[in-house]
């Protein structure tokens, strides 16, 4: 077992900590380029098209998230993520995120891949870590280096997560060493890991991306994800969930309160990734732009944002643009972060 390394405090919203690694500073980038770098975006097509490119030149993510709709195969995909690679390269110096959820069962986008086993059917800490460590050696091979997994949310039957063999079984205690052996896995592999949705969505019924933003009174049980992380995940995913105990107002991953939560309770050096906010009930309720803005002031370090659709990203990219350069989101915050993010970044170059 590893031992977690200090708490992060970071944030866009106040600047404080960090560190970076030499070279590609964010001193010597543009304003521009850094606030593309904590945008983690979703795009249409299985190929890289003029429209994609300037989109990718417009923006210059940090990072790309693949669903079915980017897939065909594996050369094709294999293709599309180096030509992706180098429009980023060219545009910016920086590497890609290149994402996928690939949970196992029947959450996988690459469905060719020997990963059938959901979640729920894992018994062993065994098991979990050759899963882990053979997910990520067939995805380093296809050039994705982040997966959105391992789930650790707590959930039982009737719960929309429950229903497609996403959570794992047993105690809070028992999840979480499955959990620690999923990410350690991956990570021996080579690739990253996000520790998903903090705090939970365990207790709701019905998908929280389409209906209506959950309210919950109380918290779900954490200690899992505190057990997990002690792999020292990358990234902890966080939950579009309103907590009420901790922000009556605000969906966790908008929430100030909430990201302070989640950086006192799991220790580590990880990033705060979003989940979707591009899904529909928030963008309903606060518009993408305005929901990027306040996840940003919220603390967290990478937005995700998993429309296909090219426009919403640029005026989700132009509206934290305006942010930073009003001061709603302090320019030093905004290199701290990209800092953290240039350091994670130059572990992908390295074999």
């Amino acid at each position: 077992m590893m031992v977690a390394i200090a708490l992060a405090t970071c944030s866009l919203a106040t600047a404080g900590c960090g560190k970076s690694g030499s070279g590609n500073h964010p001193q010597t980038m543009t304003l521009e380029q850094k606030v593309g770098q904590v945008l983690l975006v979703g795009f249409e097509g299985t190929s890289v098209t003029p429209a994609l490119e300037s989109l990718l030149n417009r923006v210059r993510p940090g990072g790309v998230i693949l669903f079915g709709r980017n897939v065909t195969g594996a050369d094709q995909l294999k293709s599309l993520v180096q030509a992706l690679q180098e429009i980023a390269l060219a545009g910016n110096g920086q590497p890609l995120f290149v994402a996928v959820d690939q949970e196992g069962g029947q959450v996988r986008r690459l469905a060719w891949l020997d990963d059938a086993t959901a979640q729920a059917d894992i018994t062993s800490s065994e098991q979990a870590y050759e899963l882990g460590r053979r997910r990520a050696d067939a995805l380093k091979q296809l050039g994705i280096n982040l997966d959105l997994a391992p789930v650790l949310d707590m959930a039982g039957p009737g719960d929309f997560l429950y229903a497609h063999g996403r959570i794992l079984p047993g105690s809070p205690q028992n999840v979480g060493v499955l959990g620690l052996n999923l990410i350690q896995g991956q990570k021996d592999g080579g690739i990253f890991s996000a520790a998903k949705h903090f705090p939970g969505y365990g207790g709701i019924t019905y998908d929280p991306e389409t209906t209506v933003i959950p309210a919950m009174p109380g918290l779900p049980e954490v200690s899992q994800f505190q057990a997990a992380v002690q792999a020292q995940p990358e990234f902890v995913m966080t939950a579009n969930v309103i907590y009420q105990s901790i922000d009556p107002d605000r969906p966790f991953s908008l929430s100030p309160a909430g990201i302070g939560f989640l950086r006192a309770i799991l220790p580590g050096d990880y990033l705060v990734i979003t989940d979707d906010l591009a899904s529909k009930v928030l963008i309903e309720r606060f518009t993408l732009p305005e929901a990027a803005v306040l996840a940003g002031e919220a603390g967290a370090d990478i937005l995700l944002i998993s429309s296909n659709q090219s426009a919403e990203v640029v005026a989700a990219y132009d509206r934290l643009l305006e942010a930073v350069r009003s001061g709603e989101i302090s320019q030093g915050a905004i290199d701290d972060t990209v800092s953290r993010i240039v350091h994670l970044k130059q572990r992908l170059t390295k074999p």
